[in-house]
């Protein structure tokens, strides 16, 4: 009889690019920077959030900011930070819908060896794929804007089960979208992960940037080293 192996594909690639990630997180550990990725649908806000933390980091004496931008194509979104002063990379996945270790590991070489207090990874703007890739950071987060509606909890759980805190973008539409139910978002989200950290805010008048700031700085004194 004709002998037949199933080959798990997706668990071997995950397996690899764990073990890779687990790596990369330790040695960041060690050097004193703090990894985050961010991630959302397009449109949510990822950019302009980041421009907001970065500024607010910088009014707390924070100099050493590093951004990783992650588009299919385009460097537009790695100017906008570059033209803030922030150094940045842009890592185009040329159609792949999502950020593995390998990625993540030749966009920090292209740094050059600068240090960095804070690094940022802009992911791919998706709600699917990135949840399953371990990016090798020290937190994750994911932003869901007052636009998209609060029932992307119930369309996307795997996304909301893996981060660590939901920045809920745009807030300051909130009285132009009455059918956003901040508590039932809340109520769903925490079903799905109850150590979830949530924050409502607007890049635009900057409510809730302290906040998350605060945070990323609880975050970083817990998880690094120097």
């Amino acid at each position: 009889m004709e002998q037949r192996r199933i080959i798990e594909v997706k668990k071997n690639i995950l397996a690899a690019n764990d073990e890779a990630a687990d790596a990369f997180r330790a040695a960041r550990a060690d050097e004193g920077t703090f990894f985050v990725d961010v991630m959302a649908s397009p449109g949510a806000g990822k950019t302009t959030l980041l421009l907001a933390l970065i500024a607010e980091l910088r009014r707390r004496g924070v100099v050493d900011l590093g951004v990783i931008e992650a588009d299919l194509e385009s460097d537009v979104d790695a100017l906008k930070i570059k033209e803030a002063g922030v150094a940045s990379v842009e890592l185009n996945t040329l159609g792949v819908c999502h950020v593995e270790m390998g990625m993540v590991e030749r966009a920090f070489a292209a740094f050059s060896g600068s240090h960095f207090d804070y690094l940022f990874l802009e992911n791919i703007g998706n709600l699917v794929c990135p949840a399953d890739f371990d990016t090798g950071a020290h937190t994750r987060v994911m932003l869901l804007s007052v636009p998209e509606g609060w029932d992307k909890v119930m369309k996307y759980p795997p996304m909301f089960a893996a981060v660590d805190a939901l920045i809920v973008t745009k807030c300051d539409y909130l009285p132009l979208n009455e059918d956003f139910d901040m508590e039932r978002l809340t109520e769903r989200a925490r079903a799905l992960n109850p150590d979830l950290e949530i924050f409502v805010t607007s890049a635009r008048t900057d409510e809730g940037i302290g906040a998350v700031a605060d945070w990323l700085q609880t975050q970083r004194a817990e998880k690094v080293r120097a």
